[in-house]
């Protein structure tokens, strides 16, 4: 491991500033209330600070939070939002927040649907020390299937879609790499790098492709991302969207196209067209079978598309960083189930 970063000799209020968004959790409460307590337990290997931002939720959970938070001796900042305005742009606010009030060195982003390791979370941060890493992420294991591994980052190929690493495998498949981007329920950035990009994710996009577009801005700046052979959580996963359904709603089919679709037509890939036509025959067919207006949602999603590629020198221009990653059409109609092993 090289020297320290020049940044680790600053004075900070607390070293790890960990974000949680919060709405209408009740149904998971369990859930949220171990994960309060790995905080506790991760406050005796470093000084933590947790913002807990609420999108304006009404079945009570914000009060019960703050108050198991409080019993558990966590230091908490309690934000309440004046309405719901989903996931990432409650991270951009709980930043700028933040970012006028304290100084903090790691800005950790948790869902509110996976427990952690207070151990290995702790193990995890020294690796930040390694000089151009500008987050980092551990193993994060299925809650309901703890033998399998539910990511070990996420890859991306030339045509810009993403496979989970390691994905429905045992631990033994994870390895150190250097993933395309990491996992939004599990991840921990250095906060000077967040404020050179201004703000962690984008406001005009929405949940599965705001953890791509973070990673896609830190690798076209230069820095490396990280992935560390650790257990550091077990994560139930998409439990705010729909728990029990299989097929989520139309604003999930959104957030999961934009991450599909926004690598390749920002950069031109040829294929886009394919993968449009592809896309909007699907949101045809879900709109048929479950009565919803999934079209609508299509739509919304190719226009944010092409907003985004104003920012096309955002992103990298080849998406293949993990080496031999091959397309083959198993793998790509699997993938959310079984994910990509790395090659050793």
């Amino acid at each position: 491991m090289s020297q320290p970063n020049s940044y680790s000799t600053k004075s900070y209020n607390f070293e790890v500033l960990a974000v949680i968004v919060n709405y209408d959790s009740k149904p998971f409460l369990a859930i949220e209330r171990m994960l309060l307590k790995g905080l506790a337990d991760l406050g005796r290997y470093t000084k933590i600070k947790l913002l807990l931002v609420d999108n304006y939720s009404t079945d009570g959970s914000f009060e019960e939070l703050k108050e198991h938070s409080k019993r558990l001796g966590v230091d908490t900042e309690a934000v309440r939002l004046s309405k719901n305005y989903g996931f990432a742009r409650a991270v951009n606010i709980a930043w700028h927040y933040a970012f006028k009030r304290w100084k903090f060195k790691y800005f950790m982003l948790l869902n509110n649907d996976l427990v952690i390791v207070p151990n290995n979370v702790a193990k995890l941060l020294k690796y930040l020390e390694i000089d151009n890493v500008a987050g980092v992420q551990g193993t994060l294991m299925q809650a309901d299937n703890p033998r399998l591994i539910d990511n070990a980052g996420f890859a991306i190929d030339t045509f810009g879609l993403t496979y989970p690493i390691c994905r429905g495998y045992t631990i033994k498949c994870a390895k150190t790499c250097h993933p395309s981007f990491l996992s939004g329920a599990f991840s921990v950035y250095r906060a000077d790098t967040i404020e050179k990009l201004g703000q962690p994710f984008h406001n005009a996009v929405e949940a599965y492709f705001d953890d791509k577009y973070l990673g896609l801005r830190l690798w076209s700046t230069g820095y490396n991302l990280l992935h560390v052979p650790l257990v550091v959580a077990y994560h139930l996963g998409s439990a705010s969207y729909a728990p029990q359904v299989k097929l989520k709603s139309p604003q999930w089919f959104e957030g999961v196209l934009l991450a599909e679709l926004a690598p390749s037509y920002v950069t031109d890939i040829k294929a886009r067209y394919l993968l449009i036509i592809l896309w909007g025959m699907t949101s045809a067919f879900l709109s048929i079978i479950f009565l919803s207006n999934y079209v609508k949602n299509f739509i919304f999603a190719y226009r944010t598309v092409k907003i985004l590629k104003k920012n096309k020198k955002e992103f990298i221009k080849n998406f293949s960083i993990l080496p031999s990653i091959t397309l083959s059409l198993l793998l790509l109609i699997a993938r959310t189930k079984k994910g990509l092993k790395l090659q050793t």
